[in-house]
């Protein structure tokens, strides 16, 4: 082996490989693995979302040929907003806002007075730019901050779409009971979310170690359990596991289509990256090792 040269140090891990240091979960390290994911470029992620940059699962109600992200993610905006029962004036906590997309279709469609919530100061100071951009300022606003911390008075509705993942198991009793004490008596939550067999729970080693580290994904029956146990009454839980399959593979589309802006935005390595990201992920939920679920709460008059 030593005449072949086969006996030398291991290979250097890639240059995309995530590497956090600090206790899972806690601040600066949530801080950290929320800026390794989301803070890429605004311009990479344009070429993959649709122009709205949702980064969840879509609704896709119709199958004509006409019909695409764009509409499932209107739709699907459409969906959490009535669901929550929003109207004008009432108020909204989006926790979690990602580019500010159901923020803005709030503040917008809606007439809602929206809070928007955000660790991400990439997508925090888009979703701000968008607001003042469409003259929605006077009805919006975007705090770039850890959700334990305050976030204003109690609210009408409150949706997090896509977050509660990040929270880990540790923490999301504790991410129950603050969507409690945010959510005035009666009012309504959302929460969009993926799931995991209990085998299963985390994002996987590919998942922690190159796109979103301390991933926690439990099955929704267990989520409903924790929401539940806060004293929140759940009123019903829809399945999008299929509508994800469809979400991911436009997703992928789309990067596959711009493959030369991303690299030149990305670099080789991470493109090649996200295209088996992409590719994985659509496999997983349309085989059924991955769900994701809207679950709609109440907190009790």
């Amino acid at each position: 082996a030593s005449r072949l040269g086969a006996l030398r140090p291991p290979p250097m891990p890639p240059a995309c490989e995530l590497r956090h240091s600090g206790r899972p979960h806690s601040r600066a390290r949530a801080r950290a693995v929320v800026a390794g994911h989301y803070d890429l470029p605004v311009s990479f992620f344009r070429l993959i979302l649709d122009p709205s940059m949702a980064y969840s699962c879509g609704y896709w109600a119709s199958d004509d040929a006409e019909y695409g992200l764009a509409d499932a993610q209107r739709d699907k905006f459409d969906l959490v907003c009535r669901k929550l029962e929003l109207g004008s004036g009432g108020s909204l906590l989006d926790m979690g806002c990602g580019w500010g997309s159901l923020t803005v279709h709030a503040a917008q469609h809606y007439k809602a007075q929206v809070t928007a919530v955000t660790l991400s100061a990439e997508q925090g100071g888009y979703a701000s730019a968008r607001l003042r951009g469409l003259g929605l300022g006077g009805r919006a606003r975007v705090l770039i901050q850890d959700y334990r911390d305050p976030a204003g008075d109690s609210y009408d509705a409150i949706a997090s779409l896509e977050m509660g993942e990040h929270v880990g198991a540790a923490g999301y009793p504790a991410f129950c009971a603050a969507l409690h004490s945010r959510l005035r008596p009666g009012g309504r939550l959302l929460i969009q979310q993926m799931s995991r067999g209990k085998n299963a729970p985390g994002g996987g080693p590919f998942i922690e170690s190159y796109v979103a580290a301390d991933m926690h994904m439990r099955p929704v029956g267990e989520t409903v359990g924790l929401l539940e146990g806060a004293g929140l009454e759940v009123l019903g839980v829809e399945s999008l596991r299929p509508h994800y399959v469809r979400t991911i593979r436009a997703w992928l589309d789309n990067l596959e289509r711009n493959l030369t802006a991303v690299e030149a935005i990305i670099g080789v390595d991470r493109a090649r990256l996200w295209r088996l990201y992409l590719a994985g992920g659509a496999l997983a939920f349309e085989e059924g090792r991955m769900g994701v679920d809207q679950i709609l709460a109440a907190r009790r008059g």
